[in-house]
């Protein structure tokens, strides 16, 4: 039979291991997504006049850590313009080029829109329940830059959130609850 001697080092290096692995598992067996809720974000701005140009807007959902967890809505204008997307400052961070141009559709005049969240990934794999950032980032040629970023909890509570904006982005409801 062999002996086994542990030095502090080792000792110290499994323990720690330990710690991370159980650390990752509680994490990945959080409560799973409620059944059948969604979160509704609506998103209003308004704009016009002289060299008005349609904005850029991403609506996405960003984890406690701020990973991106899914994109709700990509106003860009795909092929066109790609040198005007990292006006988007923080989204284009989150993400790829290439999702970019996977997600992206053609920009959208001013009024009011309204995406939903169904508690999925970007790979569609579900999302525990927890604390999330929803946000909101608008840019234009010629114009302002403004980014909605609220942390919410996703749980099994229902709730509704309006918030009143004074730039361009005017207001963003937060809706989450059985769809």
């Amino acid at each position: 039979m062999l002996k086994r001697y542990y030095s502090r080092r080792s000792l110290f290096r499994q323990a720690i291991g330990g710690l991370l692995a159980l650390s990752l598992a509680r994490a990945q067996t959080g409560r799973p997504w409620p059944k059948g809720f969604t979160l509704k974000v609506g998103f209003a701005y308004e704009g016009g006049g002289f060299r008005y140009r349609s904005p850029y807007v991403a609506a996405y959902v960003e984890d406690e850590k701020g990973n991106l967890v899914k994109t709700l809505a990509l106003f860009l204008m795909p092929g066109k313009g790609e040198r005007w997307w990292d006006a988007l400052r923080r989204y284009f961070l989150l993400g790829s080029l290439e999702t970019m141009r996977t997600l992206s559709g053609p920009t959208r005049p001013p009024g009011r829109y309204t995406v939903a969240w169904d508690g999925t990934d970007e790979k569609g794999k579900p999302v525990p329940q927890g604390l999330y950032f929803i946000c909101v980032e608008y840019a234009r040629e010629h114009g302002p830059y403004e980014l909605f970023r609220e942390k919410v909890e996703c749980g099994d509570k229902p709730f509704q959130k309006v918030y009143t904006l004074k730039g361009e982005l005017k207001e963003v409801v937060l809706d989450y609850g059985k769809a």
